[in-house]
């Protein structure tokens, strides 16, 4: 996304950028989400007559935010999905990447709650909770959270097969209605005995086949 930035910074479109960020001031809002982000680019291109496909118009197009502050502006960019870029535009328009924390301590400041006088802020660490659940890695699973935990514990069950077995066989063992056992009678009591007749079963109906 750095590359994009600098190609219209280093294009003859810097100066529509100037013009735009003169039009992001003058709107009166200091925080702008991406519709009106959007709309107020529209405009300044049908104002302004500014040729379409432009590389300013492709990086508008990936801006998710704008924070406007004196002496300069903040973009939240993303770049694609489940990554997330912040960048300072100061008035010359000099461009500058700033950290998540940075970023935090703006929004902070933007709704009066940045207070570095009092200490730190108090901070939750999640990433325990992780420890044993499976990774997002790839962002085309986004939305497919239970597919996703469902190949996950396929997997753990055979590469453990017993551990697997035993949450089943008491899974199938709390299916009753008014006292009788309606997945497995009690004459199967261990996981491995439920494994066993499991693997009678599947003999006898390949032996009818």
């Amino acid at each position: 996304m750095s590359d994009l930035i600098n190609a219209v910074l280093n294009s003859d479109e810097k100066s529509d950028l100037r013009q735009f960020t003169s039009v992001l001031r003058s709107f009166g809002k200091r925080y702008l989400l991406r519709n009106e982000i959007l709309q107020l680019f529209d405009e300044f291109y049908e104002q302004y007559k500014r040729q379409n496909s432009s590389q300013l118009e492709n990086l508008i197009r990936y801006v998710q935010e704008i924070i406007v502050e004196e002496g300069g502006l903040y973009f939240i960019i993303r770049p694609k999905i489940a990554r997330q870029e912040a960048y300072r535009l100061l008035e010359d328009l000099t461009v500058e990447p700033i950290t998540i924390q940075e970023l935090l301590d703006i929004r902070d400041r933007f709704v009066n709650h940045y207070h570095p006088q009092e200490g730190d802020v108090f901070e939750i660490d999640f990433a325990p909770f992780y420890d044993y659940s499976p990774v997002l890695r790839d962002p085309k699973n986004i939305g497919k959270g239970v597919e996703l935990l469902n190949r996950y514990l396929s997997n753990q069950i055979f590469q453990d097969s017993k551990k697997g077995q035993e949450p089943l066989f008491q899974f199938l063992q709390l299916h009753q209605y008014n006292g009788i056992q309606l997945l497995i009678n009690g004459r199967i009591r261990s996981s491995e005995e439920l494994s066993d007749r499991v693997k009678q079963a599947l003999g006898m109906l390949s032996d009818r086949e």
